[in-house]
């Protein structure tokens, strides 16, 4: 028969490996941080406790950061790229080639070719078809390409997806849809490295690979 003594010190062993080893905010703030793309376990640690030693104020203004943007930022209902107004920017410049697309997969490569010298206009995707991530046409703003391009002044589309298996797949099913609806349909020059993104490659190369895109016949 277990002594008292016995019983309390395993009570209070059962009741020890249920305390968590950090306060549930923090555990909270890391499993929230880990959401984020490209951030594993470590690096949500790592920048949670970084967070809680900053001060008030720098927690503050980065929580006041995330809502003003959240608040603030549009989705352009003519070429979906983010930007604080609708149409954007780009869309609504009279000085861009409104003849000419650019199609991209990402908001971020947007800017990519903005540094390269591009005056054309853009179609942002918003992903790449994918079936191992279950990315179907439909999921991605493929009727509004095709909407776009029927419309009457459109003279080339040129196909700037990653130059990736996904990307590369992506761009061969929208060429095959686009060729039929009269636009010049190209793809960017294979100066591009193989398996890169845009946001990767420097704005010189870009400016090359379109100064060099192909006609995809």
């Amino acid at each position: 028969m277990a002594t008292r003594a016995e019983g309390g010190a395993r009570g209070e062993g059962q009741r020890s490996e249920g305390v968590p080893s950090r306060p549930r905010p923090v555990e909270r703030l890391i499993r929230a941080l880990a959401r984020l793309p490209g951030i594993g376990p470590k690096t949500s640690e790592r920048l949670a406790y970084h967070l809680l030693r900053g001060t008030e104020e720098d927690a503050e203004e980065l929580a006041e950061a995330i809502r003003r943007a959240r608040a603030s930022t549009r989705v352009c209902s003519t070429c979906f790229n983010l930007d604080e107004d609708d149409p954007c920017r780009i869309c609504a410049d009279p000085e861009r080639d409104p003849g000419r697309i650019l199609v991209v997969e990402d908001p971020r490569d947007v800017v990519a070719f903005e540094s390269s010298g591009y005056r054309g206009r853009y179609h942002v995707l918003q992903g790449r078809l994918s079936a191992l991530e279950g990315i179907r046409p439909e999921d991605l703003t493929i009727v509004q390409l095709l909407t776009r391009a029927r419309a009457d002044g459109i003279t080339e589309i040129c196909l700037a997806t990653n130059a990736d298996l996904e990307g590369e797949g992506t761009a061969e099913i929208l060429a095959d849809k686009l060729r039929a609806l009269g636009p010049r349909v190209t793809r960017l020059a294979r100066g591009l490295p193989a398996g890169s993104t845009i946001t990767q490659v420097s704005s010189a190369i870009l400016a090359d690979a379109l100064d060099g895109r192909r006609d995809l016949g």
